[in-house]
């Protein structure tokens, strides 16, 4: 039987700049979570880390590093390159194939009471993306779903 127990955990993970690393990416979150028992918060995780992770590839430079970490009733996600660009939110029009990452990153902060800061290397040009989110409770997700008749 498995545990309902949430397990804290943090694992880190490193990537080429490969295109596949977005993919790679959103696997080894699927499997990590998972394992700790909060499944349901996948598919968030993943949208969040295939972002970034795409977004360092993109824009960055060096490997790609990812760290995920659960802690309580949170989640932290981390993607860390060695370019010295930072995250700029662009407004895409319809006709553009790209630039609505961040602000996806952002309508689901919004909506899991989150967060999403840069926190720059102290040497080099390196910086660390970090987005958390909060997990619900799994007793008050319960008892929210039974007031709406789910």
């Amino acid at each position: 039987m498995p545990s309902t127990a949430m397990r804290e955990g943090s694992v880190s993970c490193r990537y080429s700049r490969a295109l596949t690393a977005p993919r790679d990416a959103r696997e080894h979150t699927r499997k990590t979570l998972c394992s700790w028992g909060i499944e349901a918060h996948v598919e968030v995780a993943q949208v969040i880390i295939s972002e970034l992770v795409t977004n360092a590839i993109r824009h960055g430079a060096g490997p790609v590093e990812t760290r995920i970490c659960h802690e309580g009733h949170y989640l932290h996600i981390e993607v860390h390159d060695d370019g010295p660009g930072r995250p700029v939110r662009r407004y895409a029009t319809a006709d553009d194939e790209s630039g609505r990452g961040l602000t996806v990153i952002d309508g689901l902060l919004q909506l899991y009471g989150g967060s999403l800061i840069v926190v720059n290397d102290e040497t080099g040009d390196g910086k660390t993306v970090c987005a958390s989110i909060r997990l619900p409770d799994r007793k008050s997700t319960r008892l929210n779903s039974s007031h709406l008749g789910i």
